[in-house]
């Protein structure tokens, strides 16, 4: 049976049942039939003895023989199983009845255990000469047979019957028993070889003890745990080789990298140091192995000028990461301190167990430097070093406050120099820039220690007199005048001469917000320049009408003219590129504004006034519709004349354009309408802008970079969130601010700000840009630290855009090759 392949097994299992069930009917059929035999028998035998004792009874019936019919009774109870016999005459009259011995004692039974038989009683009649002859019945004879022996007999039959269904029925589940354990056996035996196999029991083996299917899925299970095994063991050797490379790895990752590294066991007790936490600590590995964490990783506080621990037991006990966003001083063994950021975190084991922690640090002191000097500049003039107008305006805020909630009165001083164009116009902006910075410094020895002096831009400054009267501020204002009128520029022999105009309002309970105070503080400025320059004019709440329209005249109403009567020009400034190649694409110019009067004036005199007044919108747009229309036309002329017109050209976006909901909309329309590749258009946002408008900003920048636009950040590393906004934008230039720039030969800060800069911009995958290039030394150190393209006075003029359309490809390569010939 074992070789019975399982497909035989289960084809028994199914047809045994089925077999015995056709059996049972057989035998079923043949016990009914031998039992209806015996009754058919038993009625056959009592209906002859009834027709027997009839014929015989037939003389003493018509004699009323009692006594003869009694003895002829009496000889039918010897017939086997007859009870008793009677003859009745035909009125049912009892003639003669016998009775078994056995049966005498009994009570009369009618029930199912006998049987009654009846025969008639017929005489023979004479008849009449000639008629046939004639019977006449005379009485019936009835016999009564038991029916017990047949019934004993017939139990006989039925228990033999039973028996051999029993018989049968164990027979067959016993052999059935045997052939279903020879299936489920090796299946329960292949179950838990399975089962083992899954929990990773890979050296357990199925006895093989079956044929056929089963014997082959036998030797198949244990040849798989076989084949596992062997893959598992080459897989852990393959592992923990690969886990010996990885280690190696590790380690010399940790030599290599410029963080320092320190873990320590369960104990706070150091384990390993690599080569650049022994540098920082000036700790060697071996001696500091086994010392606790705290000898020697001692952090000293500024603040309290003492060592504080550190908190290393936070990951120890409590398994928590400690990241300090904020700087340490780490002391070494030998007392030095460098600045260091670190981080902390516990080491476990595959359980979760703690092993022991890890210190990351890494040395920030040239960071942190340029993070202060970011800071510095965040709130503070690069060229002055005064306050810049950002912070200017959040301490007048808060002057204005505590003049609205209490007693306390102010002035606030709004001062635009005379005569400063001159200067600069004669010698230049880097004398202008001189007189700028010998001026702020005078101006600060003239006021008080608690007075605040800014830069609000360009020529212009702004003084806040902290708890001031009218008069003690108009004394103070006067006497700034007349210093800056007796103060002498000189610059190359030549003396200049200055003036200032001054606007004073008083900050009182009554007076308005921030932008209400500025505003009034550049009207009264406005009206001392027009009632002659070089004085101070006082501002009353009834100069404020008079202030407006001279604001207006003197600003607003010509932006407005211009914007009417197409009165601004468009000028280009080329933006070259200072490696080997030139990549994409081949000229490359920004978009610069003019204003048309007796001069063309530039940006710095008029958008200061227009962003004021909220008329950038307006002007960009303007922009951005001139441009468009004139690229347009030069693109369609070099189409027939069969040239290239592959030049990219850079638009400045002011943050209140970015700031208008229907901007976006605008210029999707005027791409719409003007037949321009977007490729060869850049989009310049000021950081200051991009931040002010940040979400703005992205959506901005995403759907004109999904159209093909390129986008710039302008004027970058101006503001303290530079570096953490900057990941923040999709930009493609990065344009470094020209304040780093024009002093990077004399500052190394301003040196070492340029090239950080440069760094992470070129790290992001960004093409970086320097502004304000304005001599040879500049260019040179630029080229050696891989700043991209340069832009400035020192390579290239502003020319009018319809002249730059004009101009053959020789042109913009004679202008690189001028920027080629200065780094000589």
């Amino acid at each position: 049976m074992k070789a019975w392949s399982l497909q035989k097994r289960v084809l028994f299992l199914a047809l045994a049942p089925l077999t015995m069930a056709v059996l049972l009917l057989a035998l079923q059929q043949f016990t009914n039939a031998r039992i209806q035999d015996l009754d058919q028998a038993l009625h056959d035998r009592g209906q002859t003895i009834a027709a027997r004792l009839a014929s015989a009874c037939e003389q003493a019936v018509y004699a009323r023989n009692r006594k003869k019919l009694a003895e002829t009774l009496q000889t039918a109870l010897k017939e086997k199983n007859v009870l008793s016999a009677t003859v009745t005459d035909m009125g049912g009259n009892v003639l003669a009845h016998v009775t078994a011995a056995d049966e005498q004692d009994k009570a009369p039974i009618i029930d199912g255990t006998r049987y009654k038989f009846l025969a008639p009683i017929y005489r023979v009649v004479s008849p009449a000469r000639g008629a046939p002859e004639a019977r006449r019945q005379e009485g019936w004879v009835s016999v009564s047979l038991s029916r017990a022996a047949l019934q004993t007999e017939q139990n006989r039959i039925l228990f033999q019957s039973l028996f051999m269904v029993a018989l049968g029925l164990a027979v067959t589940v016993v052999f059935a028993l045997r052939v279903a354990r020879t299936v489920t056996r090796p299946v329960l035996s292949l179950t838990r070889a399975v089962d083992k196999i899954k929990n990773g029991e890979l050296e357990y083996r199925v006895t093989t003890q079956s044929g056929g299917e089963v014997g082959r899925l036998e030797g198949g299970i244990n040849a798989m745990a076989a084949a596992l095994q062997a893959a598992r063991d080459n897989e852990k050797k393959r592992s923990e080789d690969a886990l010996f490379l990885e280690k190696v790895r590790a380690q010399v990752t940790l030599e290599s990298i410029g963080d320092g590294v320190i873990t320590t066991d369960a104990a706070g007790r150091i384990v390993y140091m690599n080569p650049v936490a022994e540098q920082f600590s000036e700790w060697k590995s071996d001696v500091a192995r086994g010392k606790p964490l705290s000898e020697v990783f001692k952090i000293f506080d500024e603040d309290s000028n003492r060592l504080e621990e550190y908190p290393i037991h936070y990951c120890l006990q409590e398994g928590r990461i400690i990241r300090h966003d904020s700087h340490h001083l780490l002391m070494s063994h030998d007392g030095g301190k460098i600045e260091i950021q670190d981080s902390a975190a516990p080491i476990r084991d595959r359980d979760g167990a703690i092993l022991g922690a890890v210190v990351v640090f890494h040395d920030v002191t040239e960071i942190q430097g340029m993070a202060r000097r970011m800071a510095f500049l965040a709130s503070h003039d690069p060229l002055t070093g005064l306050l810049n107008r950002r912070e200017f305006e959040t301490r007048l805020q808060q002057v204005l406050e505590t003049a609205h909630t209490g007693q306390r009165e102010h002035a606030l001083l709004y001062l635009d120099l005379d005569q400063f164009k001159i200067v600069n116009d004669t010698c230049g902006h880097i004398a202008g820039d001189e007189l700028l910075k010998q001026l702020a410094h005078h101006l600060q020895k003239e006021i008080r220690a608690t007075d605040m002096l800014a830069r609000l831009g360009g020529d212009e400054f702004g003084v806040i007199l902290d708890d001031c009267s009218v008069d003690k501020a108009q004394q103070i204002a006067d006497l700034l005048r007349q210093s800056v009128k007796d103060f002498r520029f000189l610059w190359e022999g030549r003396t200049f001469e200055i003036g200032v105009s001054i606007g004073l309002v008083p900050i009182q309970r009554d007076s308005g917000g921030l932008t209400e105070v500025l505003s009034a503080a550049d009207s009264a400025c406005y009206v001392a320049k027009d009632r002659g320059r070089n004085r101070i004019h006082i501002y009353q709440p009834g100069d404020r009408a008079m202030a407006q329209r001279r604001g207006e005249m003197q600003w607003v109403h010509r932006l407005r003219k211009g914007l009417e009567n197409n009165s601004f020009d468009l000028y280009c400034q080329a933006i070259v590129p200072l490696g080997e190649e030139t990549p994409p694409p081949a000229r490359f110019y920004e978009i610069l504004v003019r204003v048309q009067d007796e001069d063309l004036v530039l940006p710095a005199a008029f958008i200061p006034a227009a962003e004021r007044y909220f008329l950038m919108p307006s002007i960009d747009r303007w922009v951005i519709t001139t441009v468009f229309s004139m690229l347009e036309k030069n693109q369609a002329q070099a189409e027939m004349s069969g040239e290239s017109a592959s030049t990219r050209f850079a638009i400045n976006l002011s943050g209140q354009s970015l700031g208008d909901e229907k901007f976006l909309d605008f210029v999707m329309q005027q791409f719409a309408q003007h037949r321009i590749n977007p490729k060869n258009i850049c989009f310049e946002i000021t950081e200051t802008a991009a931040i002010a408008n940040l979400t703005r900003a992205r959506d901005f920048i995403a759907r004109l970079k999904s159209m093909g636009c390129h986008f710039a950040l302008d004027d970058f590393g101006s503001g303290l969130s530079s570096f953490g906004y900057l990941k923040s934008l999709s930009v493609d230039y990065l344009k470094i601010a020209g304040d780093f720039i024009e002093g990077m030969v004399e500052d190394p800060v301003d040196h070492a700000m340029v090239d950080a800069i440069n760094q992470i911009g070129h790290v992001m995958g960004l093409i970086t840009i320097a502004e304000s290039v304005e001599n040879a030394p500049i260019l040179n150190q630029l080229r050696q630290m891989g700043v991209d393209y340069a832009q400035g006075l020192g390579i290239d003029t502003p020319k009018p855009l319809h002249q730059v359309l004009r101009l053959p490809e020789q042109e913009w390569n004679a202008i690189r090759s001028r920027a080629q010939k200065m780094f000589g």
